[in-house]
């Protein structure tokens, strides 16, 4: 009779980056989700227009990318179950990073979006939510990051 057993046993190290990993995953899809959100407005008054993080030829949209790029690499990364595959965690972390940053540009430059426009474009919501959770995913990956470890260095350790 024939039993579900793993053949592979996971250390904690490498649940805790799964799990982190999955995480992460997450935090992409609501990075896409709050690019529904009104991201960026211009003007004040009846005639101010507020954009989606989506509209058209907003700098907003390659924040937005990056993270769901991050969190789908991660995520499919996490859910790979054969030895030896999945994806390196530097990668996304690194993408989540330049999610963040782009972010954090977009919100101290943004009276310089538009040589017209100037001080009038203002903050929505949606830019400090994707902010928030571009620092969040960026923080995530970069935990598990920073856990991963080489069993081929115990190996070398333990052999010299």
């Amino acid at each position: 009779m024939a039993t579900n057993v793993s053949s592979r046993q996971d250390s904690s190290t490498d649940k805790r980056e799964r799990t982190l990993s999955m995480v992460a995953g997450v935090l992409g899809i609501v990075m896409f989700l709050l690019g529904f959100l009104r991201w960026l407005s211009v003007g004040k008054g009846p005639g101010q227009s507020k954009f989606s993080g989506f509209a058209m030829q907003m700098p907003t949209t390659a924040v937005i990318g990056f993270s769901l790029a991050a969190g789908l690499i991660a995520l499919l990364g996490a859910t790979e179950r054969r030895p030896g595959r999945g994806v390196p965690s530097a990668v996304p972390t690194g993408l989540a990073a330049t999610s963040l940053l782009l972010a954090i540009g977009v919100f101290l430059g943004k009276g310089a979006i538009s040589p017209s426009l100037g001080n009038k474009v203002g903050v929505e919501i949606g830019l400090v939510l994707g902010l928030i959770t571009a620092a969040a995913q960026t923080i995530v990956l970069g935990m598990g990051l920073s856990s991963r470890r080489d069993n081929r260095d115990d190996y070398s350790r333990t052999r010299a």
